[in-house]
């Protein structure tokens, strides 16, 4: 669009965790001096920040600074239990468990017959968790027991722990204490100040320019005061406000971003302050309407007047992608909240009352209720409140949490009951269980009150978290893939079978994941609408299961 223009050979402002791009201000720094210490000397390292400040920008450049001799083990999705924890972290380490282990102490065994292993080797071992905020204090205190894994003369496993604002105060509860009591080293990644963020600024299309012909002062002083102020000072909803005013400077035809374009981008991007608690829903749904008007009524005036001055390839972006979300580049669910194939007169017909925020409760507070209302819809009860994660109670009950971000044609492709992680002008999520899609009218429970809904409500609050109940079968412990054999194998055949995939009657060894299995798991996540690889994994389970369990709990029944 306006790269051209510009003389950019790439966006300057992408939200996606580019190294290239990292600005390392007087705070980058310091939190990259503590990653590295966790990779070299350090125990137990914690580095914090708000949503958007550049955490994962930063492991992505820690992981081209791992020294030969460390070995890494990544944890990128931190709701596990106790023995998927192991389990990702023994897989990581290339450390080859049997099948049919169920026993966390066998997990630990073998995890200490490596470590001993690669010590007298010379060589020293690291587990990095991103999103740790995420992680039960059941998993956190057996983390802690991991570092009881020593020799006389040194810890044989390091753990760097990344995460928001909330993982300090986890580590702040009662039953942590001995965890935040090892924790060596901890750094808070705060918002860039005024002068980093013009610097930021001009780092960020400095390293986009393509030529000399470009200008790196592409944002006035007083834009740049503008555009700080609306993002208050957090990198990544910097570069949404900055990419979208780049875009109204080019449709003026205008080579600078003066103050009234940041401001008219921020305003399209973040939209308006959400209402306050205290109004009322009537005037809540008001306000909504009118910061819609408002913005279609600014876009109006970035466009030209005639269809033969618009230039190619310009289109609206998706609003989403300005709420806070996690530091992983993914879809986010734009156009399946802002688009959808349902009439205006069907619309018509649709309930849409507010979601707002409960009042007097914690994020874990709504958190829990939301799960509870999950587990009612597998006819499970999980008594709130709980000092047990809902993931962890569901592993007794032969359930298992599927922890996703995607959009939202993935939840009603899933068509499982889930729980819906949500947004408003708070630095903190709250949760709420979806019950129900049909037609385009949605069934949420919020702290216990059925609220109806529709997507379009949702739009600005949900960046695309969720998590799914699903019933795990017996055989299950790990993806499956060509070459696998085993029992878990013979259930995929048979689930197979029941789907009208394969014949019942095979020719080859029915506990072997052969070709021909192969060529059927792949029709079947045809036509499930999920990928297609072949390899028997969460989504894929979960469709299957689902096939076998036909009574399950839906979102659309």
């Amino acid at each position: 669009m306006y790269n051209d223009h510009f003389h950019f050979d790439r966006k300057p402002f992408s939200i996606a965790p580019d190294p290239a791009f990292l600005y390392m201000s007087d705070g980058h720094r310091e939190a990259l001096a503590h990653l590295t210490y966790g990779l070299t000397d350090g125990g137990f390292v914690l580095v914090t920040g708000e949503v958007g400040t550049g955490k994962t920008t930063l492991l992505r450049n820690l992981i081209g600074q791992v020294p030969d001799e460390v070995d890494v083990a990544f944890v990128l999705n931190p709701r596990l239990t106790v023995r998927e924890l192991l389990a990702t972290i023994c897989e990581e380490l290339g450390i080859v468990i049997a099948d049919d282990t169920q026993s966390i102490k066998a997990y630990i065994d073998s995890l200490n017959r490596h470590l001993l292993k690669t010590h007298a080797a010379g060589r020293s071992t690291v587990v990095i968790i991103d999103e740790a905020q995420n992680l039960s204090p059941a998993v956190l205190e057996q983390l802690r027991l991991l570092t009881n894994l020593e020799t006389n003369e040194k810890k044989l496993l390091r753990i760097i722990l990344i995460g928001q604002p909330e993982l300090g105060e986890l580590l702040a509860r009662q039953e942590l204490r001995q965890l935040a009591q090892r924790v060596t080293a901890r750094y808070h990644l705060s918002q860039l100040s005024r002068e980093d963020a013009g610097n930021y600024v001009r780092h960020r299309i400095l390293t986009a320019l393509k030529d000399s012909g470009g200008s790196v002062d592409l944002f006035s002083d007083k834009a740049i005061s503008a555009l700080h102020k609306r993002s208050a000072g957090i990198p990544r909803v910097m570069n949404v406000i900055a990419d979208r005013a780049l875009l109204g400077a080019y449709v003026e035809g205008k080579r600078q971003v003066d103050e009234t374009i940041v401001h008219k981008a921020a305003s399209e991007t973040l939209g308006a302050v959400p209402a306050r608690k205290q109004l009322v829903p009537a005037i809540a749904i008001a306000a909504t309407i009118i910061a819609f008007a408002l913005a279609a009524v600014v876009l109006l005036m970035w466009l030209p007047e005639t269809e033969e001055d618009v230039p190619p390839a310009v289109s609206a972006q998706p609003t989403a992608e300005a709420g806070p979300q996690n530091d992983v580049a993914t879809s986010t669910p734009d156009s399946a909240l802002t688009a959808s194939s349902t009439s205006n007169a069907a619309r018509d017909r649709l309930t849409e009352q507010p979601v707002n925020r409960p009042t007097n409760m914690t994020a874990l507070d709504t958190q829990q209720r939301a799960f509870s209302e999950v587990f009612r819809a597998w006819s499970t009860v999980y008594p709130v409140p709980n000092t047990t994660a809902p993931c962890d109670f569901a592993v007794a009950l032969r359930l298992q949490c599927l922890s996703r971000k995607g959009t939202w044609s993935d939840v009603e492709q899933l068509d499982l009951p889930v729980v819906l992680e949500l947004w408003d002008e708070r630095s903190k999520p709250f949760y709420a269980a979806l019950l129900s899609s049909n037609d385009g009218q949605l069934t949420l429970s919020v702290a216990g009150q059925t609220i109806e809904t529709t997507a379009r409500v949702l739009r600005d609050m949900w960046v695309g978290a969720y998590v799914a109940l699903w019933h795990r079968p017996t055989e299950y412990q790990r993806n499956l893939a060509p070459g696998d054999r085993g029992a878990a194998v013979r259930w995929v055949r048979e689930a197979l079978v029941s789907a009208g995939f394969i014949e019942a009657t095979g020719s080859g060894d029915p506990n072997a994941f052969d070709l021909e299995l192969q060529a059927s798991v792949r029709a079947f996540q045809r036509r499930e609408g999920i990928a297609s690889d072949g390899i028997v994994g969460p989504e894929t389970w979960v469709q299957l299961q689902n096939v076998q369990r036909p009574n399950r709990p839906s979102l659309s029944r």
